[in-house]
């Protein structure tokens, strides 16, 4: 895709930082160009969605992208991360990844990557966001009993370990060319919506205050899972923990 490149363009680099979010979100503060990157080698309390720990050893990939969209581009920014993500594995090393709605990335049924979008707004107007993105690529999640059950790595579904450098650019190619068009007035939704493997299946969503079961049976465009219950009543989902029921 022809045009300036806006993310990458910037790369801040750590041998290790507490957090990558928090760090990115200093340097929107000081009013670092959009699309600067930090990235680390390690964190030492990255985090999830919730306020979740994200483990974070050497070996992984842990980056930070500061942007400055207009608000009604923020709920994009997790669609993009995400299927930029899901081509980078395909395209490098092909692995034919997935999507559990909302942000995680999973090989054969196991988290491989995750996505985290925070933003920042002044009274009614949107000052910066950050998308936070973690790769367990070069180490085993077997080590870590919290997600040896439901993770994965790249190195341990490759049988190898990768050149970072090579998912980092690739990484970062993929998401600048996804702004840029989304900055254009195109739309990643058919893409993301497409590699939801949410979709179709009876779950369960626990969230802030509420907790459904259902068919997830759709998604909308800023992101929101419609749930159709039991009792035949569909319902709007703006962001909660998936899991599936018994028997599907």
């Amino acid at each position: 895709m022809a045009g300036a490149r806006i993310i990458g363009g910037k790369l801040l680099h750590y041998s290790s930082l507490p957090s990558t979010m928090e760090a990115a979100a200093r340097e929107a503060r000081r009013g670092v160009a959009e699309g600067t990157v930090v990235w680390a080698d390690e964190q030492l309390t990255g985090r999830g969605r919730k306020g979740r720990d994200w483990i974070s050893p050497r070996g992984g990939l842990f980056l930070s992208v500061v942007l400055r969209p207009t608000t009604p581009q923020l709920p994009s920014l997790l669609m993009l991360a995400s299927v930029a993500m899901v081509r980078v594995l395909g395209r490098l090393f092909r692995l034919h990844a997935r999507l559990k709605w909302p942000n995680d990335v999973l090989i054969r049924g196991k988290k491989v990557s995750g996505v985290l979008v925070e933003s920042s707004f002044r009274g009614e107007v949107l000052e910066y966001a950050v998308i936070g993105m973690g790769l367990n690529a070069n180490f085993d999640p077997g080590a870590y009993p919290e997600v040896s059950a439901t993770a994965t790595s790249l190195s341990r579904e490759l049988g190898r370990e990768v050149d970072l450098m090579e998912v980092l650019d690739a990484l970062l190619w993929e998401l600048d060319g996804l702004y840029r068009q989304l900055r254009a007035g195109g739309s990643v939704f058919d893409e993301w919506r497409g590699f939801l493997e949410t979709l179709g299946q009876r779950v369960r969503v626990i969230g802030p205050g509420l907790e459904e079961e259902g068919l997830a049976q759709d998604v909308m465009a800023d992101g929101r899972l419609l749930l159709l219950r039991k009792d035949g009543h569909r319902i709007e989902i703006p962001a909660g923990e998936v899991s599936l029921l018994p028997g599907c």
